[in-house]
């Protein structure tokens, strides 16, 4: 049986309503439709949760005090804080490629493109970091979970502030993991796209000045995530791991479901196939937890046979061990 590593120690913290709506889950089983889940489907999983738990949060400390730190030194050099329709800082660096993008703050957008009405001061660092974001990704309220994984990587991609080392490593996660996840294109998560896309975020954590024992940890944590999510696709995990991974995906699932918008039928998608797989764990758990029961009824009668006098031990026990064995085979294979 492939060796499983347990994820408990590296749960991360869920906000109480989703912890409440979760716990009704688990009362309420939801028979999925998926008895098992293609494993293409896994690695996209495996890898979004990773996005969304590990690497996400981690982007969210290390961007705010950078981002923090330029909206100060612009107050101070530019004035940006007091800036008019008559003089606005247009680009930063003057050498960047991008414009800065004002329709994403003062609700600028409602001006429908009339640039002299629109409010160019920028009071604060979240409304900074949205200058170089397009509208539709400028709906974060501050650099923290509102801020999802495009926006913070688009951060570090666009503002100079940033290490080149850690500006390339971004734009690979964003068009290699962040936008392929996105898109719900299953058949590209090979096994391939899989070991690659933790490559990439262990070397967006080396590339990050963290200290050393939360550099150790993180990668830590990733190689346990990855160690774990292939002995998903080879159905060798237990029901506690199984139920960590559906807990996870629900998360997931609320999350994207927060971002939603009408026409967002992106993410509507997304949302959908979260649901999904999440019905589909909870089937499996449920099939994990009758195998177990049985096992224990088979242990049970081994104890009763005993007591009885029903054979010799021998006889006994190779028969139990082997009703043990089929059980046990049936619970770590699971289709």
């Amino acid at each position: 049986m492939a060796e499983q590593t347990s994820l408990n120690p590296l749960k991360r913290p869920i906000s109480p309503d989703l912890q409440r709506q979760d716990d009704q889950n688990k009362v309420q089983r939801i028979t999925g439709q998926l008895a098992d889940l293609d494993e293409e489907k896994k690695r996209w999983l495996i890898v979004g949760i990773c996005l969304h738990s590990i690497i996400s949060p981690l982007l969210r400390r290390y961007i705010d005090p950078i981002v923090r730190n330029l909206y100060n030194s612009l107050v101070s050099s530019d004035s940006i804080d007091k800036q008019g329709n008559n003089k606005y800082l247009k680009k930063y660096p003057a050498s960047n490629t991008y414009y800065l993008n004002y329709e994403s703050i003062n609700n600028n957008k409602n001006e429908k493109g009339n640039y002299w009405k629109y409010d160019y001061k920028v009071t604060s660092h979240v409304d900074l970091s949205k200058l170089f974001q397009l509208p539709n990704m400028a709906h974060y309220s501050g650099i923290d979970e509102s801020c999802d994984s495009s926006a913070l990587l688009c951060m570090v991609i666009r503002i100079s502030s940033f290490p080149p080392g850690v500006k390339t490593v971004a734009e690979k996660i964003r068009e290699n993991i962040r936008n392929s996840w996105a898109h719900c294109k299953f058949g590209d998560w090979t096994r391939v796209k899989y070991i690659n896309s933790f490559v990439l975020m262990g070397q967006l954590v080396k590339e990050l000045d963290l200290g050393d024992n939360e550099r150790n940890r993180i990668l830590e944590e990733l190689k346990t995530w990855s160690t774990n999510g292939l002995n998903f696709m080879k159905k060798t995990l237990g029901v506690e791991l199984v139920d960590e991974i559906r807990q996870h995906t629900h998360v997931l699932s609320e999350y994207v479901q927060t971002r939603l918008t009408e026409t967002d039928n992106q993410f509507h998608s997304v949302q959908k196939e979260l649901k999904d797989l999440e019905s589909g764990l909870q089937d499996r758990i449920g099939n994990l937890e009758s195998k177990t029961k049985e096992q224990d009824e088979i242990i049970s009668e081994f104890n009763r046979d005993l007591k009885g006098g029903l054979g010799s031990c021998d006889d006994i026990h190779m028969r139990v061990c082997k009703d043990a064995e089929e059980t046990l085979y049936e619970m770590y294979t699971l289709s």
